[in-house]
C-alpha cells in the first residue's frame, strides 16, 4: 500500500541468525524481489554487548558467520535479488568496543573490495539468477 502511494520503500535484512539455514537466507532474496521495495540494506548478525543476544551468547555461545562465508553468501544472495533494487549497505560494522562477535576486523571498503573480487572471479552480478514471478 505504501509503494502504491508513490512512497519509496526500503528494507533492512540481517543475515546469519542461529536458527537460519543458508537456504533460508537465500530464499529471502527471492521474497524481497517479490515485494515493491526500492532499496535494501544488508547486515550480518552481530552480537553486541549488553543486549539480550549477548546474554544468550554468554550462556551458550552462538555461531556467527565467518568473513569468507559471508562474502560468498552475499554474492549468492545478490545473484538471486531483483536487479533494480538499490543496495545501500552490504556490511555492518559495530564499534569494536561493543562488538562481541563476529570479529572480522575489516572495514566496509575492504569488504566491498573483497565482495567485488569474489563476484568478478565468478562472473557474477546482481540479478544473474533472478527469475521474475518466481
Amino acid at each position: 500500500m505504501t509503494a502504491g502511494r508513490g512512497i519509496k520503500v526500503g528494507a533492512h535484512l540481517i543475515l546469519g541468525f542461529p536458527t537460519e539455514t543458508r537456504n533460508d537466507m537465500l530464499a529471502m532474496a527471492e521474497e524481497l524481489s517479490r515485494i515493491p521495495i526500492g532499496f535494501l540494506k544488508l547486515h550480518q548478525l552481530q552480537i553486541i554487548k549488553e543486549t539480550a543476544l549477548a546474554d544468550l551468547h554468554a550462556a551458550q555461545p552462538l555461531t556467527t558467520l565467518g568473513y569468507e562465508e559471508y562474502i560468498t553468501l552475499v554474492a549468492d544472495f545478490l545473484e538471486l535479488l531483483k536487479p533494480d533494487i538499490v543496495l545501500q549497505r552490504l556490511f555492518a560494522a559495530a564499534p569494536g568496543g561493543i562488538l562481541i562477535a563476529p570479529t572480522w576486523n575489516r572495514t566496509r571498503s575492504k569488504f566491498l573490495n573483497d565482495l567485488d573480487a569474489c563476484m568478478e572471479e565468478r562472473g557474477s552480478y546482481q540479478g544473474k539468477r533472478y527469475t521474475p514471478g518466481n
